[in-house]
């Protein structure tokens, strides 16, 4: 009776602390802990693991996926998923430098770029308006699309000889004495902390949560959801086609092959930061540190020289985990 009585108390104790945090406190404070735990173990293995040259370097190889991360994460909050991401990513490259090489200034050319990814992102929103259709299976059918343009307009080879000045874009940076901090770096923050504080604090931005939670209530309380989304189509491009930009100034060259599997990658740092694909909830924060822990992982096992067939599983444990914590979470709220 006792024992009864005792695990009754800690059912409600338990309950009560669920309470006082929300979900998103909860995975988000889980995921830096794991981070905090795992960058520890493969610093007392491999001691450069935590150096600044090499923290630099987990930046710039998964720089492309933390700005294209930003508006996955609107997009899953609001109870939408963007697969073309991967395809605009080459795109932008490929489309920039052939502007460029074509004699546009590198501004122009800039623009131009951005303004055909949030064309794209447009184009999936009034698919999935328009007809009805899943946004899974739009922005799929465009990914497939935007694949067969970019071999198409490059004839399966890269496109390269770029002006000297687009380089500060990618290579260009500030002198840290050992390595080179670049200037995408600031870049990526900077979108990161805009688009973090107007999510949480800006109204307008704030109605994705509203209609990721309850598209038919948003509706009723007078929100012009379809208008809304494609706003949200629109940036999650446009962040894509800003990726493709640095990506192609990195490399001073575009290629078809950018971005393979990388809106999987992206999805999964985003769900790992603890948005729901259900819609309703999600961070940049969180987001950022899904990331930021994948990165952690392929660094570390390239380190390792573990066989890379392992990352995937790695990672793909990790999002489902992270599912199922998720649901248990709110089957304890609940």
């Amino acid at each position: 009776m006792q024992d009864a009585q005792a695990l009754r108390a800690k059912q409600a104790a338990d309950a009560g602390l669920l309470r006082r945090f929300s979900l998103e406190t909860l995975q988000v404070g889980g995921l830096a802990l794991a981070i905090v735990v795992f960058a520890i173990i493969v610093q007392l293995n491999f001691p450069v693991f935590l150096s600044l040259p090499n923290i630099n370097v987990m930046f710039v190889n998964f720089l492309p996926e933390a700005i294209i991360a930003l508006g996955m994460t609107i997009v899953i909050i609001t109870a939408g998923i963007d697969l073309s991401v991967a395809g605009i990513y080459p795109f932008s490259a490929i489309v920039v430098g052939l502007l460029m090489l074509a004699g546009l200034p590198i501004p122009v050319a800039i623009l131009l770029t951005l303004a055909a990814g949030a064309v794209v992102g447009a184009v999936n929103a009034f698919i999935s308006n328009k007809f009805r259709v899943h946004p899974f299976i739009a922005t799929l059918a465009i990914l497939l699309i935007l694949r067969g343009v970019n071999i198409i307009i490059t004839g399966g080879s890269p496109v390269s000889g770029f002006p000297e000045g687009f380089a500060i874009f990618g290579q260009a940076g500030i002198d840290m004495g050992g390595f080179t901090l670049r200037y995408s770096v600031f870049i990526w923050l900077g979108l990161a902390l805009l688009t973090g504080y107007l999510l949480r604090h800006h109204r307008f931005w704030r109605l994705s949560y509203f209609i990721g939670g309850n598209r038919r209530s948003a509706r009723m309380s007078g929100i012009n959801v379809e208008r809304y989304l494609v706003f949200v189509y629109m940036l999650s491009g446009t962040l894509a086609a800003v990726a493709g930009i640095i990506v192609a100034s990195q490399f001073n060259a575009a290629n078809n092959s950018y971005g393979q599997n990388l809106e999987l990658r992206v999805i999964t740092a985003v769900v790992i930061g603890g948005a729901d694909l259900n819609g309703g909830a999600g961070s940049i924060l969180g987001s950022m540190l899904g990331v930021l822990f994948i990165a952690m992982i392929y660094n570390a096992f390239a380190m390792s020289g573990i066989s890379t067939y392992w990352q995937d599983v790695v990672v793909g444990a990790m999002l489902l985990a992270s599912i199922l914590l998720g649901e248990a979470l709110k089957r304890r709220r609940a």
